[in-house]
């Protein structure tokens, strides 16, 4: 039988230290030049691999830090578009539209499920939820832009409407004689008066209380010097007994604007101004629109 031979492997050691001395038999030395040439070869693609995962976990751990930082600006944007509907209903209820209700429920109210903790398997997964949730967002956006445009058009109309109000006092003065039944000055019977008598002294400057476009100015029987103001949606204005006009028929004036003279004209005791609110041509009491 042949005997195995064998080989020796001397580690030198740097210092007073003496040479080391391993005895391996062929067997074995192969083995282990086998292991080393393993590792040798090896060791490139395992320090490759490595440093790929290293850089691959880097930028998912990057991308999910993004994701979170985007879905916190995500949550703030959706806190902000519910205040928004919850201010579109308010001023719906103010304004007494009738489709308030249905414009605070358009969409239902909720969260955005958190960013996965798990990056390799919730990174796609949370940028669809993201992408979903900025769709719902801007779809909400859009319908509260037209909501929002559909209520300015409307307080627009309204701004209009409340400036053509007759809602100030058209002369400062005593009321002398108040609108409904008295006893007429001239005849002394019981007559219907269909406005306000505001005495004060001749020349008194009388303003417009809305605003609004002259119709009239003439001389009328009983009136006297006669202005009269349209201010559309069915209200008119009439002031009689004045010593001067201001103003000419066609003529656009806004409220507070001078447009005539107080006077004694017509059928008047002394300078007065009798002033009337008529809506549709129908007579009404002033002081159901006077706020001052």
């Amino acid at each position: 039988m042949k005997k195995e031979g064998t080989c020796t492997i001397w580690i030198f050691r740097s210092g007073p230290f003496k040479p080391f001395k391993i005895k391996l038999t062929e067997r074995n030395a192969k083995i282990l030049l086998g292991v080393v040439l393993a590792i040798l070869v090896s060791f490139p693609f395992i320090t490759i691999n490595y440093i790929s995962q290293s850089f691959q976990m880097a930028r998912l751990e990057k991308e999910t830090t993004h994701i979170a930082s985007l879905n916190n600006k995500v949550e703030e944007f959706q806190q902000q578009v519910q205040r928004l509907k919850e201010f579109d209903v308010k001023l719906r209820i103010i304004a007494n539209l009738e489709n308030a209700q249905e414009t605070g429920s358009f969409l239902a109210v909720g969260g955005i499920t958190p960013p996965s903790r798990e990056p390799l398997q919730g990174v796609e997964a949370d940028t669809r939820r993201m992408k979903t949730e900025l769709d719902r967002l801007s779809t909400e956006a859009e319908f509260r832009e037209k909501s929002f445009q559909e209520l300015y058009s409307f307080l627009e109309g309204k701004k209009r409407q409340l400036s053509s109000t007759p809602a100030i006092w058209p002369v400062r003065g005593w009321l002398t004689s108040g609108f409904g039944y008295r006893i007429d000055p001239f005849t002394g019977l019981r007559q219907f008066h269909d406005g306000l008598d505001i005495a004060n002294r001749l020349g008194t400057p009388i303003v417009a209380p809305a605003d609004g476009i002259v119709s009239r100015v003439a001389n009328s029987v009983g009136y006297g010097l006669t202005v009269e103001i349209n201010h559309g949606y069915g209200i008119k204005t009439i002031y009689g007994h004045l010593s001067k006009a201001y103003v000419t028929v066609g003529h656009s004036v806004r409220r507070g604007e001078r447009i005539a003279a107080m006077g004694s004209s017509g059928r008047a005791t002394g300078p007065h101004v009798h002033y009337e609110v008529r809506l549709n041509d129908v007579s009404m009491s002033p002081m159901n629109y006077i706020l001052n």
